[in-house]
């Protein structure tokens, strides 16, 4: 009996351990990555799963020291600015932004490679955002692996390109308490703005909390169209969503739990327009 035990109890820590190298996901913040080298040394599957990347016959997968080499190069060579996001509540159209060539080029590389596809808006809030992007089911874990997993350089732009309705921007790339963000993004998880309008005194009073220096042009942007001012120069906006955005406030209304997240799941896939 004793040694039956000791047998369930190893088995739970080997259970354990593999869970860990999955992908952290959460309702109410971005997701979480080990070190790929972490990753690799815990599982003989994922160290031995085989490069699959579509397209690209001698891919190598992307380190953080090449990142932004390799990212422009790809960029030059998929030249794709629009998508559109289908979901049960119908189709968003979005328009990636050419000054943000980092961002625009790596979500183009996601598309591609078919790795939002399957996912679901795992986070939606009324008057905020909506949230989606990676999914923990089969096989896309391990094509993340392929891909690499690198941090974007931050493009931040705000002055020309803020949190109004309707922008589209990628999720930070690390929320470790009580350590300052690097304004990185993530590349396999992305939201929606649908925000809310804003007036002089709400303005005043973000400009005040969050220490921002909000241009005129803008606030008027923030008192037409709404948006979430208070996110500007923290994560880079990258798009736009230029039809659909009656579907992206459909979505924000969804019935949710406590975190933020819909009790009945919105799954997508996203195409490439051209």
């Amino acid at each position: 009996m004793v040694q039956l035990k000791y047998f369930f109890i190893l088995c739970a820590l080997i259970l354990s351990c593999r869970e860990e190298s999955r992908p952290i996901i959460s309702a109410n913040k971005p997701i979480y990555f080990e070190p790929i080298d972490s990753i690799v040394s815990k599982t003989d599957s994922i160290r031995e799963t085989k490069d699959t990347i579509e397209n690209k016959e001698h891919w190598k997968r992307i380190y953080q020291f090449e990142v932004d080499q390799r990212l422009r190069s790809y960029g030059e060579q998929n030249k794709e600015t629009k998508f559109k996001i289908v979901t049960p509540f119908g189709e968003i159209k979005v328009r990636l932004f050419n000054d943000t060539p980092l961002h625009r080029a790596s979500t183009v590389l996601m598309i591609k490679q078919k790795l939002f596809n399957g996912s679901r808006f795992y986070r939606t809030r009324k008057n905020f955002i909506i949230q989606g992007g990676f999914t923990d089911g089969p096989g896309a874990y391990e094509r993340l692996i392929q891909i690499g997993q690198y941090k974007i350089p931050s493009e931040l732009n705000p002055e020309k390109h803020p949190h109004i309705k309707g922008a589209f921007a990628l999720a930070g790339s690390d929320f470790s308490p009580g350590i300052k963000r690097d304004k990185k993004s993530n590349p396999f998880t992305f939201y929606i703005v649908q925000g809310s309008i804003q007036n002089d005194a709400s303005l005043q009073n973000i400009e005040n909390t969050y220490g921002l220096n909000i241009s005129q042009d803008n606030k008027n942007k923030y008192k037409n169209l709404g948006g979430t001012p208070h996110l500007d120069n923290q994560y880079t906006v990258c798009g736009e969503v230029y039809a659909g955005l009656g579907v992206v406030e459909k979505i924000s209304k969804v019935r949710t739990n406590s975190s933020e997240h819909p009790l009945e799941s919105i799954y997508l896939s996203v195409e490439l327009i051209k």
